[in-house]
């Protein structure tokens, strides 16, 4: 097997150019079809819930302790939410066909930009159900968040709609995925295959394997034979 330098691997790589466009292309065509027909779209349904630390409210002033309570207890508020109680509740609610360990998989409550504003998210392969599981859960939960914490409460921002274009997957992303695959797989394969391919092409691939001078070489016979017919028919007299 041949040592190897850079100057080397360019070689080997510009000998199998069209070769390594084609594997790249059928690794980013192969990453396409599958994203479009094998790959499930998912859709992400939105609303907003604001977290008050005082469940009374009866100070209109908001300290920095109160803003930093209500976040940490956005977490809390995540958890409950994805309780048995509430998530049957929802259920029922919504007359779904859905268990409650695939319903707590859909769910995602985040804090947005690390405020006091919840985000309930819900994704699924039926954008009306995300919408409708979303709006169900901000309707449900904030006498089960009163009846469990027995402090603080949240109040309605913003009511989920349906999504008008899948969140997932990405074609764009999954194709440059897939061209990047490519383009290390085709690598990969030119550089094993010069290594392991034992004909020897020129003067340059025999001295790496005697290890010893060269003597002489014999000439492509058919390239002089071409080069002589050339030159006698150059030699041809033109009939009047």
């Amino acid at each position: 097997m041949e040592e190897l330098d850079v100057r080397q691997i360019f070689t080997y790589l510009k000998r199998h150019f069209w070769l390594i466009i084609c594997i790249v292309l059928v690794a980013a065509s192969i990453s396409a079809t599958i994203t479009y027909f094998f790959i499930t779209p998912q859709y992400e349904a939105s609303a907003t819930l604001y977290v008050f630390n005082d469940s009374n409210r009866s100070d209109t002033s908001i300290s920095t302790t109160d803003i930093t309570t209500s976040q940490k207890l956005i977490a809390t508020y995540s958890v409950i939410m994805q309780s048995d109680n509430v998530i049957h509740k929802v259920i029922e609610t919504t007359n779904l066909n859905y268990t409650p360990s695939q319903i707590r998989n859909m769910f995602t409550g985040t804090s947005v930009n690390n405020t006091e504003v919840m985000k309930v998210t819900i994704t699924s392969a039926d954008p009306v159900d995300s919408m409708v599981l979303a709006n169900a859960f901000i309707d449900v939960a904030p006498d089960e968040i009163l009846r469990v914490i027995k402090a603080g409460a949240v109040e309605i921002l913003d009511r989920a709609e349906i999504p008008q274009q899948p969140s997932s997957p990405s074609m764009m992303k999954n194709i440059a995925i897939g061209a990047v695959l490519g383009v290390i797989a085709a690598v990969a394969f030119v550089i094993l295959y010069e290594l392991f391919n034992t004909k020897v092409r020129n003067e340059e691939n025999l001295l790496r394997v005697v290890k010893a001078p060269v003597i002489g070489y014999i000439p492509d016979l058919q390239l002089y034979q071409k080069d002589d017919k050339e030159v006698h028919s150059y030699g041809r007299r033109r009939k009047a």
